[in-house]
């Protein structure tokens, strides 16, 4: 290592790489800050122009855009409540309420420094533990990740735990929208329901915008608030939230970090994962557990650090294995390959000072993104300024164009906004959209080594409880599953000690009296799914049939729970007292006026175009929602021209990204 290091310094200190770097990671923020843009799309999209540059060079600045860009999910996650990237999704929990207390400063720059820290202690992983880890990630096969991705959906339990029940149905829908599709063992359409182009099946990217931006912003719509949220600027915040962040979170970070490289070095699992078991333990092992969720600190930084430390953990099987651990380590193995250098043990001899140049730019990478942070904290903040209303519709052109973006179709734009109301709908009746997400993420993966589980019983000398259990790494995951199903009844038990004989009868009553609707038309509403894709589920074939037979039946029978806990009017188990609606009422007209408007432009776009649609939808929406005094018209008119020019800069020229074709204008 030492003969490649002073070189790996040198190529640091190069003007151009420094240049790389910045620009990197400002584009790099950008791209994850937006929805529907994520980091695989930011670094596939500059691929082609490190053909012209340098190897090392061109690494460098592929290497910058992908911790730009996940940290910059955040940014969203915190302002909008709208996860920029799906390893931002833990962030919203806390971040979002930081910003409604008017601590989006201390937010932002928590998720910053958390981010930056996470990065180097997955970097030093990937320079001083590379090998060993690598081994020990080809030792996790089917059953392993298996287990790995029912653990990471175990902190359903954990998330939703004043309802745990709640949580778990929401999991299971968000698994069976994940079958919608091509079968993957047996390569037939199912649950397509006679629409042909849902063989495509539901990207995730789409319906984590629906599910956080568009029910978001029908949410904010339906609020007579005039803006975001207050914005109470803290002076000496960066020394404030350094200090906490080194003093009572040391342990939240090094733990999250030390979870997010474990889980970026296995092929598949990436920084969703990552940073919901990492949300999970902290809240865990908290000693007020019942804090997460109200816009706390640590919240945000386990989050944070450990999507940030999935990076280096990612680049350890990419470059000593060839195997990459994430979609962006899979683009930037194809650069690497496209340049003629082979990945693997040799590279650190044979390419070292490249291999070292890389990991070392890394280092360098998250110490910049701090200053490059602050200075796009202090400009994002002024979002807050903004009027609600002008926030929330621009909001949608973005989701839009976001959604458009994953696969060039018009189907995920309408995915987008029919789990935008479902999304609305779900928050109304207390499900939990976060965990649909989890299960939407792993859906796939649990599906996929459950088929490769069914098929190593199947030969011979072999049985399923064998080959489910038959590992000691598969037992240690188990554990810690039913240690995570667990835990809401521990902290239950925790939140009661100390709690005196009157109390449950004060905090009861309240609950049982708010919540029983909400149980029975989210009851209601499960066993409506399950008895829809009910229909089709008879027409799969060996395993794809009974993974979907065995996720109904758990569905069928939570949404029969819900029922009967809703007619009897109180929580057959515990739970929490009601949060109700909010201090903002729910303003049915403006949300039906925004549902109406987005169909309409969704509608529109392939017959007048991308940007006349949006034209019309920005200035006709800002008039008709318009709810400051004075005249709407020169604001609206404003709102417009600005959004279809920033949108057509950034998207059409900056990143190349298509705009969907229209009848009337070619």
């Amino acid at each position: 290592m030492s003969e490649f290091i002073l070189p790996a310094l040198a190529n640091l200190c190069n003007p151009l790489n420094i240049l790389l770097m910045l620009g990197g990671l400002a584009g790099g923020i950008i791209i994850g800050a937006l929805p529907g843009l994520t980091a695989t799309m930011g670094v596939a999209l500059m691929v082609p122009v490190t053909f012209v540059m340098d190897t090392t060079s061109g690494l460098v600045m592929l290497g910058a855009i992908y911790v730009g860009a996940i940290y910059g999910g955040s940014n969203s996650a915190c302002l909008i409540c709208t996860p920029g990237t799906p390893s931002s999704v833990a962030t919203t929990f806390d971040g979002w309420p930081m910003c409604q207390a008017g601590k989006a400063d201390k937010a932002l720059i928590t998720s910053l420094l958390s981010s930056s820290f996470g990065g180097i202690v997955g970097t030093f992983a990937l320079l001083f533990l590379a090998a060993p880890l690598a081994r020990f990630a080809l030792k996790f096969g089917g059953p392993e990740n298996f287990w790995l991705c029912l653990f990471g959906l175990s902190t359903i339990a954990v998330m939703s735990s004043g309802n745990m029940f709640k949580g778990l149905v929401s999991g299971g829908i968000g698994m069976l929208v994940a079958t919608i599709g091509l079968d993957p063992h047996m390569a037939v359409p199912r649950f397509t329901f006679g629409y042909y182009p849902l063989v495509q099946g539901v990207e995730v990217i789409p319906a984590m915008i629906g599910l956080f931006s568009i029910s978001q912003v029908l949410y904010l719509v339906g609020s007579y608030k005039p803006f975001l949220a207050r914005y109470n600027p803290t002076p000496g915040v960066f020394g404030i939230v350094a200090r906490e962040l080194l003093g009572k979170c040391k342990t939240v970070l090094l733990r999250s970090s030390f979870i997010g490289t474990l889980v970026g070095m296995l092929p598949g699992a990436g920084g969703e994962i990552a940073s919901i078991i990492a949300y999970n333990e902290s809240k865990r092992w908290d000693k007020q557990p019942e804090r997460y969720g109200t816009g706390v600190v640590e919240g945000v930084a386990s989050s944070e650090s450990a999507n940030n430390a999935v990076i280096g953990g990612s680049l350890i099987p990419m470059l000593t294995l060839g195997i990459p651990g994430s979609a962006v380590a899979a683009v930037i193995l194809g650069a690497l390959l496209a340049k003629g250098i082979q990945p693997g043990f040799k590279v650190f001899t044979v390419s070292g000072e490249l291999a070292y140049t890389f990991i070392l730019s890394q280092f360098a990478v998250n110490l910049l993104m701090i200053p490059v942070g602050l200075l796009l904290v202090r400009l994002l903040v002024r979002l807050l300024s903004v009027r609600l209303t002008h926030v929330a519709i621009s909001i949608v052109l973005l989701s839009v164009i976001g959604s458009y973006a994953i696969r060039n179709s018009m189907l995920d734009v309408w995915i987008a906004l029919l789990f935008g109301v479902f999304g609305w709908f779900c928050n109304r009746v207390k499900l939990d959209t976060g965990a649909m997400a989890l299960g939407i993420i792993l859906g796939p993966m649990i599906e996929e080594n459950f088929g490769k589980c069914v098929s190593l019983a199947k030969a011979p000398g072999s049985s399923i409880p064998q080959v489910f259990l038959d590992s000691p790494i598969a037992l240690v995951l188990i554990c810690l599953t039913l240690l995570s199903l667990g835990t809401p009844f521990l902290m239950r038990l925790r939140r009661q000690r100390p709690v005196t004989e009157t109390a449950p009868s004060a905090q009861s009553t309240p609950a049982a009296g708010v919540d029983w609707l909400k149980d029975i038309l989210a009851g209601f509403f499960t066993l409506l799914i399950s008895a829809v894709f009910f229909t089709q589920v008879f027409e799969l074939e060996d395993v794809g049939r009974n993974y979907a037979l065995l996720l109904l039946a758990f569905i069928i029978l939570m949404g029969l729970y819900l029922c009967v806990q809703g007619l009897l009017g109180k929580r057959l188990w515990g739970g929490g007292a009601s949060s109700g609606n909010g201090d903002e009422p729910v303003v049915m007209r403006r949300v039906a006026v925004i549902i109406a408007a987005s169909a309409a432009y969704a509608g529109f776009i392939p017959i007048l175009g991308f940007y006349p649609a949006s034209a019309f939808f920005l200035c006709l929406s800002a008039i008709v929602l318009n709810d400051s005094e004075g005249s709407p018209y020169f604001a609206a008119c404003l709102l417009t021209l600005v959004m279809c020019l920033a949108v057509w800069l950034v998207f059409t020229m900056l990143l190349g990204v298509p705009t969907p074709e229209s009848m009337l204008f070619q």
